[in-house]
């Protein structure tokens, strides 16, 4: 009963948390500079006059007040209806979610690959702790963990795909091109992981439990993989989930560069064309992403480790002596 009340909880603290990101996503697509209907009479190819751009005001609903225009727009939303592009003329949620597996995809190639190569790079810096192999893979990851994705991707794709031409220019959305966008993504998140898992795991390896296994006769290397890395793995789990429901909202400057065809760059697309109602069901399918994943993982917790048990709303964690 505990579990079921934190959930219904959690879940009752999202409704208010998501309106007030439908005001925040319906004011600041509102306030960007440019004129909505200009931009759409110029995209079809149209004559901007007085009459054209009121009569494309009317047509887009432009010509209402602005809290009229957002009571109408969260009437729709409820209803998952966002109405039409203004580029396209097609159902912005259509729009969006044939896009939507393209960054997912992205987005779980890139998590496994710096987990990948987190996980590994962790034990070895704890296994050799303070030796040049410790200091130097130290230096690598506080160097990859502060590059930017964009250099980085430009760099990639210049050496791989202009010099040495082993992979397209543009990924577009076929998975055979993933690679590339998902390893120049996951760079900077596998820096911060290696990092967190090392310091984890050196605490992990003082516990009382790790020293028995040690006195029965357990090896170094056997105690911090049987034993060490879940533990130390464990409080990574939060970051890794919060990491993931980032990237479902779309890695622009990877999709930019990799003309990947995801969320985030139909987003930013939208936004030079100021297409409103792109830009607020994005907004608004971030904010679902992210929530839901933060939940799923609150919900998880009590199932990844015995140890671990929610109570009043909260993580409770003990270590059994």
């Amino acid at each position: 009963m505990d579990k079921v009340r934190f959930i219904i909880k959690r879940i009752l603290q999202i409704i208010p948390m998501l309106l007030i990101i439908s005001i925040l996503a319906f004011i600041l697509s509102n306030l960007s500079n440019g004129d909505a209907a200009e931009i759409a009479i110029r995209k079809e190819g149209g004559i901007v006059t007085e009459q054209t751009l009121a009569a494309k005001r009317e047509e887009l609903g432009l010509n209402k007040p602005l809290v009229a225009q957002y009571f109408d727009w969260l009437g729709r939303a409820v209803r998952f209806d966002f109405g039409d592009s203004f580029i396209s003329k097609k159902p912005v949620i259509e729009e969006v979610m044939s896009r939507f597996p393209n960054t997912l995809y992205l987005a779980l190639i890139a998590t496994a690959m710096a987990l990948a190569i987190a996980i590994p790079i962790a034990l070895l810096s704890v296994k050799w702790k303070g030796s040049a192999l410790d200091h130097g893979l130290r230096v690598l990851t506080t160097g990859a963990a502060t590059m930017p994705d964009f250099w980085l991707g430009l760099m990639l794709l210049y050496g791989f795909g202009v010099s040495l031409g082993v992979v397209p220019v543009i990924a577009g959305s076929n998975l055979a091109n993933i690679f590339l966008p998902a390893f120049t993504l996951s760079i900077s998140y596998a820096a911060i992981y290696t990092r967190m898992l090392r310091s984890n795991l050196i605490e992990v390896m003082q516990t009382h439990y790790i020293k028995a296994a040690r006195a029965k006769g357990l090896g170094e290397w056997g105690a911090m993989v049987k034993h060490g890395l879940k533990n130390a793995v464990l409080p990574c789990v939060t970051l890794v989930a919060t990491n993931f429901g980032s990237m479902l909202g779309g890695a622009y400057a990877v999709e930019m560069i990799f003309s990947w065809n995801g969320i985030g760059k139909y987003a930013i697309e939208s936004v030079k064309a100021k297409d409103f109602p792109v830009i607020q069901c994005y907004l608004i399918a971030v904010a679902l992403a992210y929530i839901g994943v933060n939940l799923l993982v609150d919900i998880l917790y009590a199932y990844i480790d015995p140890k671990i048990k929610l109570e009043g709303g909260k993580r409770r964690l003990w270590f059994k002596r």
